[in-house]
């Protein structure tokens, strides 16, 4: 559709361009006829015939033989109207001698032709000259030509033609005619523009879906190939693309499972002989710290290799209505119990239901929430009961807005974009996939996670959810 409005200006700029070029030469053309029809009755006027006009009074074989010559002029060169002027010599104005229209009396000042002045000077010269375009009483358009008579040493007066620009009546067919084939190239030009957007846009479209799905992480949907053109070959290139990364992936996770294998066995052994080493050491409760720092440790590491295996094998949403308040309060429940007093508010509308994975959608929250929690327990201590976080759901037009925030230090703001890099944390220990977790969680719900400073100090992570459909039922 880009292409519709350059398209619009050229075809419009073309007929304008079209129009003008055709006044113009019809105008000049016009012009040129005049001048010279003009210097064609200037031909038969005597110098003698001019001189005695312009000396004599009344009516006179001289003004009748004139008069006639003038009509002869007028039918020869299919002129409306012939009009002979001298010049007086004192003020140079154009006085008429003889006018075939008889508008204006011999021996009358010819004031109408005063607007043609250069127009007269050039015919003067010597070279026949036309007037520019002009409008009569019958708000008809004319034009003037000038062919001057001379003497023997200066010009007696001027033979004036004066026609009808009748040129503009198939100009205005012309126009007419320019007007309905650009109306009609531009409906041509928007059929075509409408038939090559459904044709190229919607399957480009599709085609950005398709790579978006694939962004996500679902490898298993084909991307469909709609057409034998770029298009196609683009979205051929983009399956085998996808088929690739499946395969890799799928190659990922056996090499995952394998990993956890065997790291788990020795840390389950591990934990076993730990055990045993406290039994074994009771009677000695100096040694007692040393085994619970292993146990800390090993429970660490066991840890970190379920977080690693949930991130990397998390499977697809199965999408169904959830109660968000509810799921909320469940969340509360389970971060409430800390050993500093924080605050835990829940705020939502009673019956207010998601489109969303229960269980993917708990854990992305409780994560979001213990984060929360911590960040208030690294500047609230103990007994401090200013620590707060809130939970929270209200509906905004056909989405539901989730915020959590805390009253914490915040997050800094060159940091706000690293913190859901896998692998990245700003703890002593800690994996660095709790916050890159909760972003796919949320990408695979259609949602994007962002983070904002809270006013009066603070973080306020949230996204949107989509409302379940009539049709569904909450589970």
């Amino acid at each position: 559709m880009g292409t519709l409005i350059p398209t619009m200006l050229a075809l419009g700029a073309f007929g304008f361009l079209a129009h003008e070029v055709a006044r113009r030469v019809l105008e000049d053309e016009l012009g040129r006829r005049l001048g010279l029809a003009a210097a064609g009755a200037a031909g038969m006027i005597l110098p003698e015939q001019m001189g005695a006009l312009a000396a004599e009074e009344g009516e006179s074989l001289t003004l009748e033989n004139v008069r006639r010559k003038l009509a002869i002029a007028r039918e020869r060169f299919d002129v409306r109207r012939v009009l002979l002027v001298s010049v007086k010599p004192d003020t140079l104005d154009l006085v008429a001698r003889v006018d075939t229209e008889a508008r204006i009396p011999p021996g009358a000042v010819a004031y109408e032709l005063g607007a043609d002045r250069l127009e007269v000077a050039r015919a003067a010269a010597g070279h026949p000259a036309a007037s520019p375009l002009f409008f009569g009483h019958d708000q008809l358009p004319y034009k003037r030509g000038y062919g001057a008579i001379r003497g023997d040493s200066a010009v007696l007066g001027f033979a004036v033609v004066e026609a009808n620009a009748d040129y503009l009546i198939p100009l205005a067919a012309f126009r007419r005619r320019l007007w309905l084939a650009g109306t009609t190239a531009l409906a041509a030009v928007v059929g075509i523009t409408i038939l090559m957007a459904r044709r190229v846009a919607q399957p480009v479209v599709r085609l950005a879906g398709a790579a978006e799905r694939i962004g996500r992480g679902n490898l298993d949907s084909p991307v469909p190939i709609e057409t034998n053109d770029e298009v196609g070959l683009l979205a051929e290139a983009i399956d085998q693309m996808r088929v690739a990364l499946k395969a890799r992936d799928e190659r990922m996770q056996m090499m995952l499972a394998g990993i956890a294998h065997e790291v788990r066995n020795p840390l389950g052994g591990l934990e076993l002989y730990a055990g045993l080493l406290r039994e074994a050491l009771r009677d000695y409760p100096e040694r007692l710290d040393e085994v619970r720092r292993i146990e800390r440790e090993v429970h660490y590491l066991k840890r970190v290799v379920a977080e690693f295996l949930d991130y990397a094998r998390r499977p697809p949403p199965e999408l169904a209505p959830v109660e968000i308040r509810g799921l909320l309060n469940e969340v509360k429940e389970l971060v409430s119990d800390s050993p500093v007093r924080v605050e835990v508010e829940v705020e939502g509308e009673a019956g207010l239901c998601v489109r969303a994975d229960a269980g993917q959608l708990r854990r992305a929250l409780l994560n979001l929430a213990r984060n929360a929690v911590t960040a208030v327990q690294r500047i609230h201590a103990e007994g401090d009961d200013g620590g707060l976080v809130r939970l929270g759901a209200r509906r905004e037009g056909q989405r539901v807005r989730v915020e959590i925030e805390d009253n914490g230090a915040g997050v800094a703001p060159e940091l706000r974009e690293k913190i859901f890099t896998p692998f990245f944390t700003t703890r002593e220990k800690g994996t660095g996939l709790g916050l890159a977790f909760v972003r796919e969680i949320v990408a695979d719900h259609g949602g994007d996670i962002r983070i904002e400073p809270r006013p009066g100090g603070g973080a306020r992570f949230f996204f949107d959810l989509e409302l379940p459909s009539p049709t569904e039922q909450v589970s």
